[in-house]
């Protein structure tokens, strides 16, 4: 997603509205772990994320329509923004919200904060970005955290194969969600983002809840609990509207780069959120793997920097 820059003059007064908006997506992307946790208390896997893109779908096609947004014009495009929806959104979410019942949303958090190192990867093995030393090394740390946060739980009897589960649904959510994000930047659209994302959302809710029903989910009443439902609502409307809304202003105030740094502040959020609403455990070897994990962020992080500036 890109858009014009425009850094802030420091000499005209600060505008607090860009950084007020980066302010929101740490927070309402860090406090959706939470949420997930709180809305499978009594909704199934494949409901929570359907109707959360279906809500916030329909949302974002209201304001899209009032707001004269750009939307996707053809079959063929529509059809290929609604795929990378259903790989990212739907396959990439979905895997979240089932990582989360072996989980706590602190450590579901940390191992979401690898989806930087996978785009290193799979942008390695496309031949976009060549493995340099840097990227090496920045790979390294951040397996290496994931590796420091299962390592204990390896040969234990009382933990249950669906935590090492688990934490392969998340390494594989990350891989869906670079996997769509790389596909959605390959197509040519007519869209702007507002009109590529509700492309994408409404798909990947229906996609999803289509599927909670050929499983043999069906909605009743007391499926919907007052904490989940509340849960659910405000993973769409916080989590996916406004938040999106706030990233996008952010990113016409604010450098890409400074932008980007919320994925070093949501870990963070989501920990200290876990732990305050959901009494979590917060354990030395969690904090210490977030600083190994986000090292390797900012390592191949720094390395993109250096190599946009060589060019």
């Amino acid at each position: 997603m890109r858009s014009a820059v425009a850094e802030v003059d420091l000499e005209a007064g600060v505008d607090v509205g860009p950084y007020a908006a980066f302010a929101a997506i740490c927070i309402l992307w860090g406090t959706t772990f939470v949420a997930i946790r709180i809305a499978i208390e009594t909704l199934p896997t494949l409901f929570v994320s359907g109707l959360r893109f279906i809500l916030a779908g329909v949302i974002l096609l209201i304001v899209a329509k009032i707001s004269r947004a750009k939307m996707p014009q053809g079959r063929r495009e529509r059809l290929e923004q609604g795929f990378a929806g259903v790989v990212m959104a739907g396959c990439g979410n979905s895997l979240v919200v089932y990582a989360e019942h072996a989980l706590t949303s602190g450590l579901a958090a940390l191992l979401a904060a690898t989806i930087p190192i996978w785009m290193a990867v799979m942008e390695s093995l496309r031949g976009v970005a060549p493995m340099t030393r840097r990227r090496m090394l920045g790979l390294a740390l951040g397996f290496g955290g994931v590796g420091l946060l299962v390592a204990p739980a390896i040969g234990r009897p009382d933990v249950s194969m669906g935590f090492f589960l688990a934490v392969g649904a998340m390494q594989l959510s990350a891989i869906c969600w670079n996997g769509g994000t790389l596909y959605s930047r390959s197509r040519p659209t007519h869209a702007d983002p507002l009109g590529r994302s509700v492309a994408q959302m409404l798909p990947a809710g229906i996609v999803l809840t289509l599927l909670a029903f050929a499983t043999g989910h069906r909605p009743s009443v007391a499926m919907f609990s007052f904490r989940s439902t509340a849960a659910l609502i405000y993973l769409a409307v916080f989590g996916s509207v406004i938040a999106y809304w706030a990233y996008n202003y952010a990113l016409t105030r604010l450098s890409a780069g400074k932008v980007s740094s919320y994925a070093y502040v949501n870990p963070a959020v989501a920990v200290f959120f876990g732990a305050l609403l959901l009494s979590e455990p917060v354990t030395l070897r969690m904090i210490v793997a977030m600083l190994v994990i986000l090292a390797g962020v900012a390592t191949i992080q720094w390395e993109k920097a250096h190599a946009a500036a060589r060019v």
